[in-house]
């Protein structure tokens, strides 16, 4: 009987051995998934785990909540949009940016009238830094630790634009009341300004940014 209670005591901590750390290791990631134009919450998107059976979608606001390991890549896809796979080593909870998928058309040429951009070229130099490409004889985990640390940079920027903009009513309201906008003017506006500033936005203080949209939904108001 003792000899028995034995066996089953080191087949038991024989099992814990082997999987307690797989256990472990899997903690829960989350995150919001935005419109990368409009930064607007964008549910119902799938969100898997590369090469696993494993998968969610993101709450009515672009939130997910996904158990997995931090070899693990997730892949979020949602049509219309972009498919986007994301490493998770070194992986912090951040908001993550799908771009819509657009159609090619011919293009146009208008010469008659070129806009002005004060900040033509202003950030040239470390757009052309950050599209540099990864040398070859890195190795896979060095290459994937410089993409995240990128992106974890990218997200710093994008803060303050997501503070103002997208977690602010406040602004929403009052943009709306003042220039006397419907919710579908309001994004069209929001949507045409983020394509007119795209190369700034993200490098504004807040101060600077609230400033810069009163003035575009001012404007976009006045021409209607």
């Amino acid at each position: 009987m003792g000899r028995s209670v034995s066996l089953c005591n080191i087949l038991v901590f024989s099992v814990l051995l082997v999987f307690g750390p797989a256990a472990h290791a899997q903690e829960f990631v989350t995150g919001i998934v935005v419109d990368s134009a409009t930064f607007a919450g964008l549910p119902s998107v799938n969100v898997k785990i590369k090469e696993r059976n494993v998968g969610t979608q993101t709450d009515s606001r672009g939130n997910f909540s996904i158990a997995a390991q931090p070899k693990d890549t997730l892949v979020f896809s949602l049509v219309g949009y972009e498919t986007l796979e994301l490493p998770l080593m070194g992986y912090e909870d951040g908001v993550i940016r799908l771009s819509e998928k657009y159609t090619m058309l011919e293009a146009v040429t208008i010469d008659e009238f070129k806009a002005e951009n004060l900040y033509e070229g202003m950030f040239e130099e470390q757009n052309a830094r950050l599209r540099k490409s990864i040398p070859f004889y890195f190795s896979k985990a060095k290459k994937e630790k410089i993409k995240l640390q990128g992106l974890k940079e990218e997200n710093l920027r994008v803060q303050t634009y997501v503070d103002v903009v997208v977690n602010n009513p406040e602004l929403k309201g009052r943009l709306m009341k003042e220039h006397s906008l419907t919710e579908k003017e309001y994004y069209d506006i929001l949507m045409a300004f983020n394509e007119t500033h795209y190369r700034v936005m993200y490098y504004l203080t807040r101060s600077e940014l609230i400033s810069l949209l009163n003035s575009f939904y001012e404007n976009r108001a006045a021409l209607r």
